[in-house]
C-alpha cells in the first residue's frame, strides 16, 4: 500500500497520510514524499487549497525514532535534519489539516505549520521529545510559543504531556472542534469554501499573516542548532534505545 494519496478535486489538493505500518512516523523517505507532494500542488494552477488528512487511527506519531536513532550528529547537521517535513510551512497557498487522534512530535509540529486546523475530538497534541532527552527541531519551540503563550508552550514542551481538543482549540492551537464522525465532511467543506474564493486574494492574506511572526526565521534556525547538539549526548541515546526497548529511560549515565 502506498504510503500517501494525492488527488485534486475542486480546486482542494488533497493529501492522505497513510504509512500504516508506523502510525504515519516521519522517517525521511516519508517527509520526502510528503515535501514532494505539496510542492507539486503548491505549484499546480489547478489547486487554490491543500488539505493533509490522515487514513489512520491516529495523525502522526511523529519523527521515526528507530530511523533516528541512526543517524548521527553530522548527518543530521548535513541533512538539516529535523524529523519533520519542510514543505508546509512554505506553502504559498492555504493549508487545511484535520486531526484525528494523536498529533505528536513532529506530527504536532506538521500541524503547527498549517494555517486551519480541524481537530476530532478524539484529537490530542503533544511534544513528547524530552522524555527521549530530545527537543523539538522543525518549529516546535518556536511556532507553539506564538500561537498558545509561553506558559502554556512551557508546560507541553517541559513534561510531554498531551492537550485533549477543547483545551487545544482554547490556547488557540486549534480552529475548530468536531465529532470524529464529521471531521473529513468539515474540513473538506472548509477547503472547498476557500477554494471558492480568490486565489491570489487568499495567498495575499496567508502571507500578510504570517508576517506577523517577526523573528521566526531566526529562532527555527536556533531551535534546529540546539535540537542537533542531542544528536551529541548520552542521554538523547538512552532514550531513543529505551524507547525502542520499551522500557524507562535512566538519564545522566556516562
Amino acid at each position: 500500500m502506498a504510503s500517501l494519496i494525492v488527488a485534486v478535486s475542486e480546486g482542494v489538493g488533497r493529501i492522505v497520510l497513510q504509512r500504516v505500518e508506523a502510525l504515519n512516523a516521519l522517517s525521511r523517505a516519508f517527509c520526502d514524499e510528503i515535501d514532494a507532494a505539496v510542492v507539486a500542488l503548491d505549484a499546480s494552477p489547478g489547486v487554490r487549497v491543500i488539505l493533509i488528512t490522515s487514513a489512520l487511527k491516529h495523525f502522526c506519531a511523529g519523527a521515526d525514532i528507530r530511523e533516528m536513532a541512526g543517524i548521527t550528529h553530522e548527518e543530521a547537521v548535513a541533512e538539516a535534519f529535523t524529523g519533520c517535513v519542510k514543505s508546509v510551512a512554505d506553502a504559498r497557498k492555504p493549508v487545511v489539516v484535520a486531526v484525528n487522534g494523536l498529533a505528536a512530535g513532529g506530527g504536532c509540529e506538521l500541524v503547527e505549520m498549517c494555517d486551519i486546523v480541524v481537530a476530532a475530538e478524539s484529537a490530542r497534541f503533544c511534544h513528547p521529545e524530552i522524555t527521549l532527552a530530545a527537543m523539538p527541531g522543525a518549529g516546535g519551540t518556536q511556532r507553539l510559543a506564538r500561537v498558545v503563550g509561553k506558559h502554556v508552550a512551557m508546560d507541553l514542551l517541559l513534561t510531554g504531556r498531551a492537550m485533549n481538543a477543547h483545551e487545544a482549540l482554547a490556547a488557540g492551537l486549534v480552529s475548530r472542534v468536531v465529532p470524529d464522525a464529521d471531521l473529513a465532511s468539515t474540513a473538506l467543506a472548509i477547503a472547498r469554501q476557500i477554494a471558492g474564493f480568490s486565489s491570489p486574494v487568499a495567498c495575499r492574506i496567508k502571507d500578510s499573516v504570517r508576517s506577523t511572526q517577526t523573528g521566526l526565521a531566526e529562532g527555527l534556525l536556533a531551535e534546529r542548532d540546539r535540537f542537533h547538539r542531542c544528536f551529541l549526548e548520552n542521554d538523547f541515546r538512552e532514550g531513543l534505545q529505551a524507547f525502542m526497548d520499551k522500557r524507562a529511560p535512566v538519564f545522566g549515565q556516562r
